[in-house]
């Protein structure tokens, strides 16, 4: 690109940070049929019961999960050093998310004001992109 600016981390077009990640079904029901409980870990009550909805909840773990390490990427925390409920993923249409306790302080402190969310899974595969968007910035649409 010619004169122009990048699009991450360009002020004028409020975007703060990009995350991408991708997650096998078949290692998230694995996971969860190994340790049942570790969905209450990882997951809110309402990621739970919109999971738990569907005759084969994986998938829709397995979008979730995705978009947790999406988000972490996008605010650039990585996966690390928070806790999983405190990206909350939900839907109602287009799937959004919520964010909560320390990961919310932080894309407070980013300046963040959303973080824009795409979901998508196959029976084998779940994959999450997820845009931070800057308060006042505006994601093309």
């Amino acid at each position: 690109m010619t004169g122009g600016a990048d699009v991450v981390g360009d002020r004028a077009s409020g975007v703060v940070g990009v995350g991408i990640d991708a997650v096998p079904v078949r290692r998230m029901q694995a996971l969860i049929e190994r340790q049942p409980t570790v969905v209450e870990r990882l997951f809110s009550r309402h990621e739970r019961g919109y999971c738990d909805g569907f005759a084969n909840p994986f998938p829709r773990y397995a979008a979730r999960f995705a978009a947790k390490e999406a988000v972490g990427k996008a605010l650039g925390i990585g996966i690390i050093g928070f806790r999983w409920r405190d990206i909350e993923v939900l839907s109602g249409g287009q799937p959004h998310v919520t964010l909560h306790g320390h990961v919310a302080g932080i894309a407070r402190g980013m300046g963040v004001a959303r973080v824009e969310l795409s979901l998508s899974h196959t029976d084998e595969q779940a994959y999450a992109m997820a845009v931070a968007v800057r308060d006042g910035g505006e994601a093309q649409r």
